[in-house]
């Protein structure tokens, strides 16, 4: 009992001598505070009044030899005026000199002459007023020459015998005098306010984007001793008030610049003038605190320790929940290893086994740091050296550890060079094997919390490498199942997926090109499918190498599709036109279509805009490839019949056995007439559909490979746009009992601008 009772009384011994101590430390800190801050006070003030004269005397030499050139400039003037010349020549010498931009001369008939032209400041300006200032320096005020420009004009006459004949000014813009001084107010860490006594108006304001004035000071909040007036009358002095700004004490120390009647003001907030003491008073508490927590350090220990555990379990099923997700979200990795990395207070993290997968997480301000190449190869291939050490029947972990020591030089002498060079003092890593011989490493770089990452990463080491492995597989399914197995391009369910993902990214400068192989079918009848093949292949890897780093898809068979992102409307064409050479000296052709928006549109809309494209592109093909032959025939001497409207019914009589149907189209309505009655195509005197029509007759009776390809003359706009380019729409294809066509479509109106009357000629072969 007796020894329960001191103890209790230790306690509380203890306890009143900690108050005690801390009260006394209070004191003292206090006490030395309050020195520090009189202190810093009464060296701020004096710190002020020497920058303050430091710049008034830089700012006077300025504007001194200023006035000086500008005299110089004046005499040269009156010189030019005495010769009876006019001052042309001065203007085109003058370079911006000291802080003036430009000059102007003042005429008595209130002209303002500039190198830029002549302005009538007549009712605007007194030039007599103006003579009888003499040499002179104005405040902030307003350009003559350029509207709503601020300035400062420096003035001085210019004399001939002892005669103002005209007022020379150079002129300084205010930005111009403003950057040059905030850049030497701000290397003194202060805010400087240059004003014109005679205005009040600030010429340097280093605070306000617009120069503000002296009147704008008089409602502030004044410190005891300070006030408005001493400050706008007084010559040489202190002041300081409220910010209103920040609401902390601004200090001051003002001035006069006696020989250009302008005023000048130098200023710190608070924060800036006692920034040493805070810094001393925060380093005092620090030691308070410290002192503090050494009478808690026993508590905090047993708290920290289950705090330590609880964060430990929480941060692992955070990274394990994580990695189940790695599929969904392949960030998951990224995120898990800089979870691993924050948790250690390491300077990187990562992982890597033996399928080649690696990936690692590092501090962003040590990037630079990080180990690329041959180094990261090096440093891998050592790690899974050690990691052989470690061989079990089933799967397990391991956990190693290597340390820059002296050991390790003796051991190992190559990899202790290579981690001392790249600053490497610690790598702690789990080995993760299995019976088939995969092994996996997670570690840290330099953790700073050892045996916290032993556990984390033993905790999650296994769930890491099953995660990578899981996502590995998948990937290499997902590949598989979109891309074209015989070019290698993305597949339709890639570009259903993609699409999706355009629509939402809403790209600029976003293309379609769709892409369709010609006579395809012929090279594989005439030569074998392995012929097609080839030239598939060699057509998609054009496009790869054509188009490279954007989206190419197999449509079907003989079809392509590229997406093309942050590509200029020009940069496309010329990489089609590159496409189409490159094909040139295999003697394949394409149909090109394509589609361009600057801004968000549907991708099927395009889609379906360059695939019309193509299509009118593949009945070109094969329009110019009809009139190619009828050349060649021609050249061997067969004759030709031209007929004409009139005598069409005369000409289907005679030639019926050649056609296999004729009919008389309306674009405008979609009413067909029979001239010539096609067994397959309908029985109808007359049609109100004909593109209802024309399209079962496709799906009946065209062969697949070509239905795409006829399919294009149901878009009427693009056949009126062909006929009034002077051409005649035509196609060649194969119907599925293997017989060839030839459709062809002529313009039966004399106005090739206004397309309504159509011919549709379908011709045997």
């Amino acid at each position: 009992m007796a020894l329960t009772y001191e103890r209790k009384k230790q306690r509380q011994n203890n306890i009143v001598y900690t108050v005690i101590t801390a009260v006394l430390i209070c004191a003292v800190f206090f006490t030395m505070v309050v020195s520090f801050f009189i202190k810093a006070e009464e060296d701020a003030y004096e710190m002020l009044h020497i920058q303050t004269k430091q710049i008034k005397d830089d700012l006077t030499l300025q504007l001194k030899s200023d006035r000086e050139n500008l005299i110089t400039l004046a005499n040269f003037a009156s010189k030019l005026y005495a010769d009876g010349k006019g001052y042309d020549r001065m203007f085109d010498s003058f370079k911006p000199i000291g802080l003036f931009a430009r000059i102007g001369i003042l005429n008595p008939d209130c002209t303002f002459i500039t190198k830029d032209g002549t302005y009538d400041l007549s009712g605007q300006i007194s030039f007599e007023e103006q003579a009888l200032l003499g040499e002179h320096i104005t405040g902030r005020t307003f350009s003559y020459s350029i509207p709503n420009q601020q300035v400062v004009r420096s003035s001085v006459p210019i004399r001939v015998n002892g005669e103002t004949v005209g007022i020379m000014y150079g002129i300084i813009k205010i930005d111009t005098i403003n950057k040059k001084y905030s850049d030497m107010a701000k290397e003194l860490d202060a805010q400087l306010f240059v004003y014109d006594k005679a205005t009040g108006k600030f010429i340097i304001d280093t605070i306000n984007e617009s120069p503000d004035e002296l009147l704008s000071l008089k409602n502030r909040e004044y410190n005891d001793g300070y006030s408005y007036e001493a400050l706008a009358s007084g010559e040489n002095g202190y002041s300081s008030f409220k910010s209103i700004r920040t609401g902390e004490d601004l200090y001051i120390h003002y001035s006069l610049i006696e020989d250009f009647d302008w005023g000048i003001m130098l200023a710190r907030y608070e924060t800036q003038v006692f920034e040493e003491t805070h810094k001393i008073s925060s380093n005092l508490l620090v030691i308070f605190a410290i002192i503090i927590l050494v009478i808690a350090i026993y508590l905090e220990l047993i708290l920290r320790t289950e705090k330590n555990r609880a964060k430990l379990n929480s941060e692992s099923s955070y990274i394990r929940h994580l990695l189940l997700e790695i599929n969904q979200q392949h960030e998951n990795i990224k995120t898990a290893l800089r979870r691993i990395k924050e948790f250690s207070s390491a300077r990187s993290a990562f992982f890597a086994d033996t399928d080649g997968e690696d990936y690692y997480y590092i501090k962003p301000s040590l990037k630079d740091n990080r180990l690329v190449g041959d180094e990261r190869k090096y440093f891998i291939g050592e790690l899974f050296r050690y990691a052989a050490t470690v061989h079990t029947d089933d799967l397990s972990t391991g956990f190693m550890q290597i340390v820059t020591n002296n050991h390790l030089s003796k051991t190992n002498p190559e990899l202790y060079h290579f981690l001392l060079n790249q600053g490497i003092k610690d790598v702690s890593f789990a080995i993760i094997s299995d019976k088939n011989n995969h092994v996996s490493i997670l570690g840290t770089i330099n953790p700073k919390k050892s045996s916290a990452i032993r556990k984390l990463i033993g905790d999650v080491a296994v769930c890491f490498s099953i995660a990578i492995y899981n996502k590995k597989h998948l990937n290499r399914t997902e590949l598989a199942a979109t891309t074209d197995s015989l070019t290698g391009a993305l597949n339709r369910v890639a570009y259903k997926k993609d699409i999706l993902v355009f629509d939402e990214e809403k790209p600029e400068m976003f293309s379609c090109i769709y892409i369709d192989v010609n006579e395809l079918h012929i090279r594989n009848n005439k030569y074998g499918h392995a012929a097609g093949d080839e030239m598939l292949i060699y057509i998609a890897n054009s496009l790869k190498e054509v188009f490279f780093g954007q989206y190419i898809y197999r449509m079907g068979g003989d079809e392509f599709l590229v997406f093309a992102k942050k590509i200029s409307h020009e940069d496309v064409n010329q990489s089609i036109d590159a496409f189409i050479e490159q094909l040139k000296p295999r003697g394949y052709n394409v149909a090109i279509g394509m589609s361009y928006r600057n801004r968000n549109t549907n991708c099927e809309e395009m889609v379906r805009e360059a695939e019309v494209r193509m299509y009118e592109a593949k009945a070109q093909y094969y329009q110019n490839k009809e009139q190619t032959s009828i050349a060649e025939d021609t050249d061997k001497s067969y004759s030709q019949t031209k007929t004409g409207i009139r005598e069409i019914d005369t000409l289907i009589s005679v030639l019926k056995e050649h056609y296999n149907g004729i009919y008389r189209v309306s674009l405008d309505t979609d009413n067909a007439h029979r001239i010539l009655m096609p067994a397959y195509l309908g029985y109808k005197e007359n049609e109100e559909n004909f593109s209802r029509l024309l399209k079962k007759y496709i799906n009946d009776t065209v062969h697949s490979d070509f239905h795409r390809a006829v399919m294009s003359f149901l878009n009427y706009d693009a056949i009126k746009r062909q006929i009034s380019e002077g051409k005649i729409p035509s196609i060649t294809y194969k119907k599925v009992n293997g017989e060839t066509v030839i459709l062809s479509v002529y313009n039966l109106t004399d106005n090739t601008d206004d397309v309504k009357d159509t011919l549709w000629v379908f011709a045997k072969e």
